[in-house]
C-alpha cells in the first residue's frame, strides 16, 4: 500500500505540475483574447461568453489548488505534520473541479466526435488521482489521532 500511495502521489504531483502550466496559459488566453482551446477545445459554435467567464474563475481556483497540491506532495514525502489535512483539501478540490469541468464541457456540446478523444484523454490521465482520493480516504480513516491509544 505504501508503494502504491507513493506512486499515485508522484502521478498527482506530475499531473498538477502540468496543470499549473495549462491553467496559467488558459488564464492568459481567457483574459487577453476571451478564448480557450487547450485543454478544452470549443464546441462547434464556439464557447458562450458565460462559459468563458466560468472557465476564467475555474482556472484561477484550479491554479491555486495545483500549487497547493505541489506543496502537499512535497509535504507528503517530507512527512510534514500538515500534509494530511492539505492532502484531504487538495484531493477534494481536484475531484470536484474535474467533475465540474466535465459537466460544463459536456453540457456546452464540446464533446463532439471530433474532440471526444481530447476529453477522454484528460479523464483517463486523471484516473490515478481518483484512485489516490480513495486510497487517501482509507489511510485517513484508519489512522489513529495523535495521543490516542488503539485497542488494548
Amino acid at each position: 500500500m505504501k508503494r502504491l500511495t507513493a506512486l499515485l502521489m508522484l502521478w498527482y504531483g506530475g499531473y498538477q505540475a502540468v496543470h499549473v502550466v495549462v491553467n496559467v496559459r488558459a488564464l492568459v488566453l481567457l483574459t487577453q483574447r476571451q478564448a480557450i482551446d487547450v485543454p478544452a477545445p470549443p464546441p462547434p459554435g464556439g464557447w458562450h461568453p458565460q462559459v468563458l467567464n466560468f472557465f476564467t474563475a475555474m482556472a484561477g481556483v484550479d491554479l491555486v489548488n495545483a500549487l497547493l497540491t505541489l506543496l502537499f506532495v512535497w509535504g507528503f514525502f517530507r512527512r510534514a505534520r500538515w500534509h494530511r489535512w492539505l492532502g484531504t483539501v487538495t484531493l477534494t478540490i481536484s475531484l470536484y473541479a474535474a467533475l465540474v469541468f466535465d459537466i460544463a464541457t459536456w453540457m456546452s456540446g464540446a464533446w463532439t466526435s471530433d474532440q471526444a478523444f481530447v476529453y477522454w484523454f484528460i479523464n483517463v490521465t486523471f484516473l490515478p488521482v481518483v484512485v489516490l482520493f480513495f486510497v487517501w480516504g482509507k489511510i485517513e480513516i484508519t489512522k489513529q489521532p495523535e495521543g490516542v491509544e488503539g485497542p488494548q
